[in-house]
């Protein structure tokens, strides 16, 4: 099988893109597979109507290693005239607009992130730090936007806090593990932002709320979620301290006595 052939297999490019040449830089340690765009009528990302081609433009793409050999792709991508969003890049099946890496390549960050740090991802595939963060915040946002978020039965409240604990966020979680909401701060507003979401009539299948004796989060609680007294659990470290703070204060009057 022709170099040509293999990287079109294995690059799943369909018409118009074909793949065009491929060239062996094995001192450099590097592949280099040139993509073009055979024509036909071209459409806007945004709103999918035909124009004309405006002009083309090299573009370079970072996939995935071919053995040991760093791999690029170089397309002449083109650029289309639209009449209400003007000149516009036309997508690319393998990544995204502006972005110097393939989603396969981006998909292979995004697994190694789930057993090492940024900076060991980062050094393990000879990236910057800075570079393995935006991969993980564009991961984070792409499944942001497709998870549609259900109230479960059982609800976990809690603020944790960093920068010298002189910064609170609030974290909502299933209490099965999955996180569903973080905001800022550790105040009334902070939770509203999660229970906001929801109709009333959704959060009457919350059964049970986990927090600690937190009054802002109990006043939020009780305010959008029905029955929402009755449905709060407070945790059993911060109940041990109520009752020991109130043991001692009894302790401490009957001494004075």
């Amino acid at each position: 099988m022709r170099d040509r052939e293999l990287y079109a297999r294995l690059l799943g490019t369909e018409a118009p893109w074909r793949v065009e040449g491929v060239e062996w830089k094995l001192e450099e340690g590097e592949v280099v597979v040139q993509v073009g765009h055979g024509g036909g009528e071209l459409s806007c990302p945004e709103c999918g109507r035909g124009g004309s081609r405006y002009d083309t433009r090299q573009r370079r793409w970072r996939h995935l290693d071919t053995c040991q050999y760093r791999t690029v792709l170089e397309a002449g991508v083109p650029r289309v005239e639209c009449e209400e969003h003007k000149v516009r890049q036309v997508r690319v099946p393998w990544g995204e607009e502006r972005l110097r890496f393939t989603a396969l390549y981006e998909g292979l960050i995004l697994d190694w992130l789930q057993q090492a740090s940024i900076a060991g991802v980062a050094g393990m595939m000879g990236l910057s730090w800075d570079e393995v963060d935006g991969v993980m915040r564009r991961g984070v946002e792409r499944g942001l936007a497709r998870r549609q978020v259900e109230v479960p039965e059982r609800l976990g409240v809690d603020e944790t806090s960093f920068q010298k604990r002189h910064e609170y966020v609030t974290v909502v979680n299933d209490l099965e593990g999955r996180v569903l909401h973080v905001s800022d701060g550790h105040g009334k507003e902070a939770l509203r932002e999660f229970y906001g979401q929801f109709e009333r009539e959704e959060l009457e299948r919350v059964k049970t709320v986990a927090m600690d004796m937190w009054e802002p989060y109990i006043q939020v609680t009780q305010a959008y979620v029905p029955q929402g007294a009755e449905k709060t659990a407070f945790d059993k470290f911060h109940v041990a301290r109520r009752l020991s703070e109130a043991i001692d204060r009894v302790r401490r009057q009957e001494q004075r006595k």
